[in-house]
């Protein structure tokens, strides 16, 4: 928590999360610590307390019955939505709004995506600090800084790492940018 003490966490709501069908860990996590607005790479989660967590079958009216079970809690930089799946023990996948919203693995729960999120947040924080101010935007980091940072992830959700994930193809997207970024100098 100490991490996100300068960022604004969104709480959620109890009342609106229990006839959801998520499990009680969720339900508490959700409620009691939430998650961070928007966070690095390029991650929104929902920030108006006015919005009301919906199905993925609901929002974009897919008439799927299988999208009924996956509740859209945030996007990614491409727009598509991050959810959690009542289906699988409330994962939690990022669903591909041009490939029919199909589903890719991202944490085992929102607990996991909560720690990976401060681990990235941590890994963006010290290449800053040590690397420099553009850093980040340059993919400018060690092999050791992508180590702690890929070793912590292993270390909280090792599933979330497997081939074909969203951290698997986060983590490949900052080597290849680097290599390009290094080509470019």
């Amino acid at each position: 928590m100490k991490d996100w003490e300068s960022e604004k966490l969104f709480r959620f709501y109890m009342h609106d999360l229990s006839d959801k069908g998520l499990n009680e860990e969720t339900i508490a996590f959700m409620s009691t610590v939430g998650l961070p607005t928007s966070a690095a790479p390029f991650l929104s989660f929902a920030g108006d307390s006015e919005k009301e967590l919906s199905s993925i079958f609901d929002t974009f009216e897919t008439r799927v019955d299988r999208h009924k079970y996956f509740l859209s809690i945030g996007s990614d930089g491409a727009g598509d939505p991050v959810c959690i799946d009542l289906q699988n023990e409330c994962q939690v996948v990022t669903l591909n709004h041009e490939e029919d919203f199909e589903p890719t693995f991202m944490n085992s729960s929102v607990r996991e995506l909560f720690q990976f999120l401060t681990l990235y947040k941590r890994f963006v924080g010290e290449i800053i600090r040590e690397n420099g101010e553009d850093a980040f935007l340059d993919a400018d980091f060690t092999d050791s800084q992508y180590e702690k940072l890929k070793k912590g992830m292993e270390e909280v959700d090792n599933r979330a790492l497997r081939t074909n994930t969203f951290w698997a193809q986060e983590l490949a997207q900052l080597l290849g940018n680097r290599e390009y970024y290094q080509n470019q100098k």
